[in-house]
């Protein structure tokens, strides 16, 4: 292991089932093939042209990933359902939401909790050291130690949850070990089509325990191509603008190598203003383009009102909806929803965002 970690190597933990019984491997394995679940089939559609490869690429970690997700979510061990998206629909208009119908993560997931932002993480309720180990799909050991869980509840194929240093039991607020986490998954995984998304307290994250979603989106959203608006005081922030379905900030890296780390500072910045103003906020984290030269583009969605409430319901605006990505459980918001309702939605969720953050710009 420490001739692994000299080489600077990506080492993993596998937890891996057989017959109900488990064993613990430590260090880095040989690829395996994946048996993709008949139903996704169509889902799955993987090419060329969405594998880039960079000095970060790591085949074999997403090799890892996706066989341990798979194998898993073939046997229903860990899971509360199969994942079925029973129908998918594009809403005309100007931001082409992607919107599907799954009906059973409204009936089947696990009970959201309600909680506000300056929450203190409680040990005696729901958290991440609970879950059953079927769940652990792999530890990280480098570059910071995370844990890779199923999410039990799937919205899309290979839908992952990120736990950075699980054992410190963090409460939901992004720390610096979570910012930079995502970053490096995302250079990691050669698969553009992956994103991750979080969802602060009082903006719909349903467990205060520090926690990101890891997905794999094979459609374009519209954040990927929106236009941006660059901001006096950093050649890295820009506002989205007015016009977007959504208000918020984007931070762009184009250099991962000489940026990177000025990035995750601004950002960890914005987050402190947001936090100090008790303003809520979503994130989402994604590639501009799944081929060819691109950039990587983190959203910044605060909302000036909190969540008081977090139920199980069919249409929630967390950071899936505002990226352009709705999943709903019920087949009449499935029928109904439009364009137009949708945006009305988002923006109710969030308030006047820019009027609250008018001094921050």
């Amino acid at each position: 292991l420490g001739e692994l970690l000299e080489l600077n190597c990506v080492v993993l933990i596998v937890v891996r089932y057989d017959a109900g019984v488990s064993e613990r491997l430590t260090g880095l394995l040989l690829a395996q093939r994946t048996k993709v679940p008949s139903s996704l089939a169509t889902r799955k559609r993987e090419s060329r042209e969405t594998m880039e490869k960079s000095p970060r690429s790591d085949p074999e970690l997403q090799r890892l990933l996706e066989t341990t997700w798979t194998d898993r979510h073939d046997t229903g061990v860990g899971f509360r359902y199969r994942l079925n998206i029973e129908r998918e629909r594009v809403a005309p208009g100007s931001f082409h939401f992607l919107i599907l119908l799954n009906r059973k993560r409204l009936t089947e997931r696990r009970q959201p909790e309600a909680f506000q932002l300056d929450a203190a993480y409680d040990p005696d309720r729901f958290n991440f050291t609970r879950v059953d180990p079927a769940e652990v799909q792999h530890e990280l050991v480098r570059p910071i130690p995370t844990s890779i869980l199923i999410n039990n509840s799937p919205v899309t194929l290979f839908h992952s949850l990120v736990v950075p240093n699980r054992a410190r039991q963090c409460s939901q607020l992004l720390t610096p070990d979570g910012v930079r986490i995502a970053f490096e998954l995302l250079l990691r995984l050669p698969d553009r089509r992956y994103r991750i998304g979080y969802n602060s307290p009082g903006a719909q994250a349903s467990v205060n325990h520090l926690h990101l979603h890891l997905l794999r989106i094979d459609e374009d959203l519209y954040v990927q191509r929106a236009e941006l608006i660059a901001m006096k005081n950093s050649p890295y922030l820009h506002r989205l603008p007015d016009h977007l379905p959504a208000r918020g900030y984007c931070l762009v890296v184009r250099d991962p190598n000489r940026e990177l780390d000025r990035v995750c500072g601004e950002l960890l910045r914005l987050l402190e203003t947001l936090v100090q103003r008790q303003m809520a906020h979503n994130l989402f984290w994604t590639w501009t383009h799944l081929a060819g030269a691109a950039e990587l583009r983190v959203f910044v969605f605060p909302r000036v009102r909190q969540c008081v409430n977090k139920l199980a319901c069919s249409f929630n605006a967390a950071f899936l909806e505002l990226a352009g990505f709705v999943s709903v459980g019920t087949v009449a918001d499935y029928e109904q929803l439009t364009e137009a309702t949708i945006v009305r939605a988002l923006r109710d969720a969030q308030g006047d965002v820019y009027g609250a953050l008018r001094d921050f710009e």
